[in-house]
């Protein structure tokens, strides 16, 4: 029998505190020419001389970028940076002896490339229509299901899966009038598949079998009717599968702002590497009554206070206290430490954020990671609450991360894709970071059809990425 897995578990007492952080190396890359492979968004592949995988991203928007780039230089402007790519590691917790399963929650902060950014010239219905652009079909990405994502105005951060690709227009599954008007600003974004995240021969080693309720399991949580969809790796067949369904699901849709989370009921450590483009922009987030369990935008100044919206449209939902609010707790996936309890206090000329079991009120001003997953329990009815991104340089220095290896633990290798092709007179350089603040500078070789490859350090590694190009007059 199945041990019971639902997906809110809201502690009332203080959570146990870690110790303080220390950052990981930057790692080191050189630069290698690229074997022949199929075009794809992640690939993962073994590691040399090792059981443990290797992960890759690409920065192939970056010659979207470098058309912008073109396009600005006429004003003035001599340099220009792709928005940045990355791969970060995730510890997933093991079962321990005689106790039940044991959970990780994920958000899933680095997705596949931008295909489109654009201001909406009007809005009928649940169709954007974007004006000169042709066949919006040429943004689509044909093995995935697209999602329009609103990044100006009243309705930003309002997210809407694409049900058609037209003329000059993008239609889409929700009516759009409450959150668009000429002018607003969209961009259009594929979400990524279950086999996209996490390989589709199950790479990381989860433990496989052929029973669903044997073996590791990555859970979906549909707040919309409080149930959760279990898939798990079928040994026999090598896919991944939905519990009691027989077809391979490796394409499962993983919808942004959705998280997951990760059931182990196998024991010995586990990381779990993922890698795309930043998600940074606001996001409303969609919530339902009860469980919910999201992805967060990267946000370089996230502190509970300033990371979700606490007043005006889309805020929580306050109260008296826990019984009556919105309660949310943060996951880190550095460490898998829990943050809060929280809930928002408003009860007459008292107006702040309370930390449950907490007499002290620096919980929400603590800096929170920024790939930090959050889940949310709400009594009240279903609304959105807008949450903020923001790659900007922070106020103050983020939290050292933690590298903390397991006994064991081997390093990961890691490569990126980098773009080709670049149009004479454009000078690319690549630029790496592992806390998207403190940038270092690796020289872009002269055949740029290679790749950097790289190892990340056994333990909690991360490391970014971006291009600039300067164009000599």
């Amino acid at each position: 029998m199945q041990e019971s897995v639902t997906p809110m578990e809201i502690p009332v007492e203080f959570p146990n505190k870690l110790p303080s952080r220390v950052r990981s190396p930057c790692p080191t890359a050189t630069w290698l020419d690229p074997p022949p492979r199929p075009p794809n968004y992640f690939h993962v592949n073994p590691a040399p001389g090792t059981s443990r995988p290797a992960i890759a991203g690409n920065l192939r928007a970056a010659c979207f970028l470098v058309a912008a780039f073109l396009t600005n230089t006429i004003h003035g402007a001599e340099t220009a940076y792709t928005q940045p790519v990355g791969i970060y590691t995730v510890k997933i917790a093991a079962k321990q002896a005689n106790r039940p399963p044991a959970r990780t929650y994920i958000g899933a902060q680095l997705l596949p490339d931008l295909r489109f950014v654009g201001l909406v010239s009007n809005v009928i219905g649940s169709s954007a229509i974007v004006s000169s652009i042709g066949a919006t079909s040429a943004f689509q990405d044909p093995d995935r299901t697209s999602y329009l994502h609103v990044l100006t105005g009243n309705g930003r951060g309002f997210i809407s899966d694409i049900t058609q690709f037209g003329q000059s227009q993008f239609t889409c599954s929700e009516n759009l009038t409450p959150w668009l008007s000429p002018g607003t600003q969209i961009q259009v974004r594929p979400h990524p598949h279950l086999a996209d995240l996490l390989g589709s021969n199950n790479p990381f080693g989860l433990a496989a079998g052929t029973d669903a309720d044997l073996v590791d399991n990555i859970v979906l949580w549909d707040a919309a009717s409080q149930q959760e969809r279990v898939f798990y790796f079928h040994s026999t067949r090598a896919r991944w599968e939905e519990k009691n369904v027989a077809l391979d699901a490796g394409k499962t849709v993983m919808r942004y702002p959705l998280g997951f989370y990760i059931v182990r009921r196998s024991s010995g450590p586990l990381r779990i590497a993922f890698s795309g483009g930043l998600a940074s922009k606001p996001v409303l987030l969609p919530v339902r009554h009860g469980a919910n369990v999201f992805s967060l935008p990267v946000n370089l100044s996230a502190s509970l206070q300033t990371l979700v919206n606490s007043e005006g449209d889309f805020s929580v939902q306050k109260g008296k206290n826990a019984k009556t609010a919105d309660i949310l707790m943060f996951e880190e996936p550095s460490t898998g430490e829990r943050r809060g309890p929280f809930y928002f206090q408003s009860n007459g000329d008292t107006q702040r954020w309370r930390e449950i079991g907490v007499n002290g009120n620096d919980g929400p001003i603590t800096p929170l990671d920024m790939l930090s997953t959050l889940i949310l329990h709400r009594s009240g009815p279903d609304g959105y609450v807008r949450v903020e991104g923001d790659i900007d340089l922070p106020a103050s220095p983020s939290p050292p991360i933690p590298s903390s290896p397991d006994p064991g633990e081997i390093p990961l290798t890691a490569e990126i894709k980098v773009p080709r092709n670049f149009p004479p007179g454009v000078f690319p350089v690549l630029h790496t970071t592992t806390d998207l603040v403190h940038w270092s500078i690796l020289p872009y070789p002269e055949r740029t059809d290679g790749r950097v490859i790289f190892q990340l350090p056994p333990g909690e590694s991360r490391a970014f990425y971006r291009i600039s190009v300067t164009l000599a007059y």
